[in-house]
């Protein structure tokens, strides 16, 4: 029953998808039914008992129970695998094998799965993905997941991510990826990246020219027909440089990246997330893997030689001399070849997969190694006498070198411009010789380095230097000598190349063929970032300048400190010595002046302006204070007296009032009449009446005193005469009050009043 009802499935399935083909149905369609299919065909299969004991080879994957399960089902049958192969390092026949990421993914997975995945037999990405839509293949490498295909496929993460990369011509008016807007920019047809460019550069407007492969849109482009093409990188884009060799790499579009991932149908969710598991638990093997795949395809893609390949098989390995530092192209740093030679030479042995042993010593002591054979490679000039012994790949920079002067110097035309000026000259570099076999008269100034070379220009002690541009701009900038420029550039061949030793031609003949895939200025980035920064010498003067003012500022700081504290110590010194003088001539009950402060003043209470005269000088002496202590406590005896001196102060609130006793006052009244100072005695005796206050349960009472004045009408009239002339009337008033008191009052009564 279920083997006819399997020849039944496979049938029908046939039918639709003829019918698809015919009448352009939806890819959804047939997967639906295929989903069918399998449901019914699992319906209808003989029992399988389950085995939960997994591989021993799926037990090194962290899987679920239920995983473990299915590969345990599957591990004798092979699932086969779609996938283009023509895609760059993903799949290519090498030395008569087939080779790529692919295939060593798939074998790892055998080993780590248990997992049989063998790569379909397929004649392009058109077939293997219409083979896969039949049910005809199980798993699709490289689909970029899309709103559509998610609907009948069920993805993986991305095994491995190729940014989408812009060619143009070498000569051509596009050099960046803003340059295609308003251009005619190729695309393979239908890839989604027609529509995701414009959605991640909005500003980039074009025309879209369709191609069915990579192969037709770039031999477009080399002819002039597009002036851009755009297509998935990989590694690919290396074959593609080699087979056309007039075009270059303008822009690598990491925002835009076509995704390496797995796909099955919609519902095969366990075997969608073993391989899932899988990518996501060995990320460092697969790169490894991606690694190796990369060299083997650039090794095929760059056609080397059986002779070129053998030595790689045999011996894979170069000495790389490093002369003293050459910033920013040379750089040697504890065992390492830093600098824009040092990350050329990492980059080719990334690519082709060359080990490079660096090791440095003197110029001079390194020729000699590479000329008996115990150096391979060393950075140096092309010269005619070198060609005996050394091997020139291309060059890793065309830069040819430039004449440097100060900013009013004139232009010079190439190096015959130089006969008869002081020129400076690294010692042992090529320019002299130059010089001196092309000029009538050279005026050679040797030096021991640039930085030398560049202070001489700059002292006018010779007019102009010779150095190639992107060390004389490393200098310049990084010194900050804005007042040297670039005055004018040599025709000779000054471009920078390594010599390879004649000993070793494969390994030339290697470095020729990868070098063009080398951008110069991305190893120059790179290059500068690992070299040291030079001490530029504006910004020494500045710092210096910042930090002898930080310096001044930090002096500043210290004396206004110390000043504020003096002044803190000063002002609470200050406020130490007014609170004891307040202490020492305040009376604390009343807040008048006590006797103390009227015996310490050196006026004595005297005004200091003639214009507080008339003065008038009042004695008062408080009734009744004795009586109060005795009867009901000090306590009601010092509120009394705080009674009185708060009636005194309501009324002369303006006078020099003091407490020279215990019950005595005086008080100094500016600028007073006698009329007037009488009417305002009578309104004091008044005050005190009418101030009533219970100073101790049931006990009220008035303050009370007997007053006294005198009149002082000038500053030499005697204070003290006068207070005695007040004082004896107090004593006259004080007489009459007590005889009043005695006529009128019974024993031991008190007076509540003046």
């Amino acid at each position: 029953m279920s083997e006819r009802m399997s020849h039944l499935v496979v049938w029908v399935g046939l039918g639709v998808a003829r019918l698809t083909r015919l009448t352009r149905f939806p890819v959804w369609v047939l997967g639906v039914f295929w989903g069918l299919a399998a449901a019914v065909s699992s319906a209808h299969a003989a029992p399988v008992s389950p085995q939960p004991a997994a591989t021993a080879a799926s037990a090194m994957i962290q899987l679920s129970e239920e995983e473990r399960v299915w590969i345990d089902q599957h591990r004798h049958r092979s699932l086969s695998v779609g996938f283009d192969p023509f895609a760059g390092m993903d799949s290519f026949e090498f030395r008569g094998q087939r080779m790529g990421l692919l295939p060593a993914l798939l074998k790892d997975m055998q080993s780590q799965l248990g997992l049989r995945l063998v790569p379909a037999d397929v004649k392009g990405w058109d077939d293997a993905y219409s083979r896969f839509l039949r049910g005809e293949i199980d798993v699709l490498y490289g689909a970029n997941p899309t709103p559509e295909r998610e609907k009948i496929m069920r993805f993986t993460q991305a095994a491995q991510r190729y940014p989408y990369v812009v060619f143009a011509r070498k000569e051509s008016s596009v050099q960046t990826l803003g340059d295609l807007d308003g251009k005619t920019v190729g695309f393979l047809s239908a890839d989604f990246v027609i529509e995701q460019l414009p959605k991640e550069f909005p500003n980039i407007k074009f025309q879209v020219a369709s191609f069915d492969d990579q192969a037709a849109g770039l031999r477009a482009l080399s002819e002039g027909r597009v002036d851009g093409f755009v297509t998935s990188g990989g590694g690919v884009e290396y074959e593609f440089l080699n087979q056309f060799p007039g075009l270059t790499l303008v822009a690598e579009l990491k925002s835009i990246t076509s995704d390496m991932t797995f796909a099955v149908a919609k519902e095969r969710v366990l075997l969608s997330q073993i391989i899932d598991r899988y990518i996501a638990q060995r990320p460092a093997q697969i790169r490894a893997l991606a690694q190796e795949a990369a060299r083997s395809y650039n090794r095929k893609v760059l056609r080397l030689s059986p002779a070129e390949l053998k030595w790689l098989d045999e011996h894979g390995e170069a000495v790389v001399g490093v002369a003293e530092d050459y910033l920013p192209f040379d750089h040697f740093d504890k065992g390492q070849y830093k600098g824009i030679a040092g990350a050329t030479l990492q980059r080719i042995g990334d690519i082709i997969g060359i080990r490079f042993k660096v090791v440095g010593a003197p110029f001079a002591q390194l020729m000699d190694q590479a000329r008996s054979g115990r150096v391979d490679v060393l950075n140096m000039a092309k010269t005619d006498d070198r060609l005996a012994d050394f091997i020139f790949p291309r060059a890793i920079s065309n830069e040819r070198d430039i004449i440097v002067g100060l900013k009013s110097s004139p232009p010079v035309q190439d190096v015959y411009g130089l006969d008869g000026l002081r020129v400076a000259v690294i010692e042992g570099f090529w320019h002299e010789e130059y010089l001196r076999k092309n000029l009538k008269n050279p005026q050679i100034v040797t030096t021991a380095s640039i930085i030398e070379s560049l202070q001489l220009v700059r002292d006018g002690k010779v007019a102009y230097l010779i150095e190639n541009p992107t060390v004389a701009e490393f200098y310049i900038n990084g010194l900050g000598y804005g007042d040297v420029v670039k005055r004018g550039i040599t025709s000779k061949d000054s471009f920078i190349y390594f010599g390879v030793s004649r000993r070793q031609p494969e390994l030339a003949g290697i470095m020729d063929k990868v070098i063009p895939l080398i951008q110069f200025e991305e190893m120059k980035y790179l290059g500068i970032q690992s070299v040291p920064s030079l001490r530029n010498e504006a910004n020494s003067r500045l710092l210096m300048l910042l930090a002898l003012l930080g310096a001044a500022l930090l002096l500043i700081l210290v004396l206004t400190v110390r000043t504020v504290r003096k002044l803190i110590e000063q002002r609470a010194k200050t406020q130490f010595l007014h609170e004891r003088e307040h202490l020492l001539y305040t009376d604390s009950l009343t807040g008048f002046h006590n006797r103390n402060y009227f015996s310490h003043r050196p006026d004595h209470g005297e005004p200091a302006q003639a214009a507080d005269f008339p003065q008038a000088v009042v004695v008062a002496d408080m009734n009744n204070l004795k009586h109060v202590n005795d009867a009901h406590g000090h306590a009601a005896g010092d509120a009394l007296i705080q009674l009185f001196a708060e009636t005194v102060r309501a009324q002369w609130p303006e006078a020099d009032a003091y407490r020279i006793g215990g019950d005595e006052f005086l008080f100094l009244l500016p600028r007073r009449r006698e009329s007037a100072l009488l009417a305002e005695l009578e309104a004091l005796k008044t005050r005190c009446q009418n101030n009533r206050r219970e100073l101790a349960p049931g006990f009220w009472v008035s303050p009370s005193a007997a007053l006294g004045h005198a009149m002082r009408e000038s500053p030499e009239q005697s204070l003290h005469a006068c207070i005695a002339q007040a004082d004896a009337r107090m004593y006259e008033v004080k007489a009459g009050m007590k005889k009043r008191r005695s006529d009128h009052l019974p024993p031991g009564s008190l007076a509540e009043g003046v």
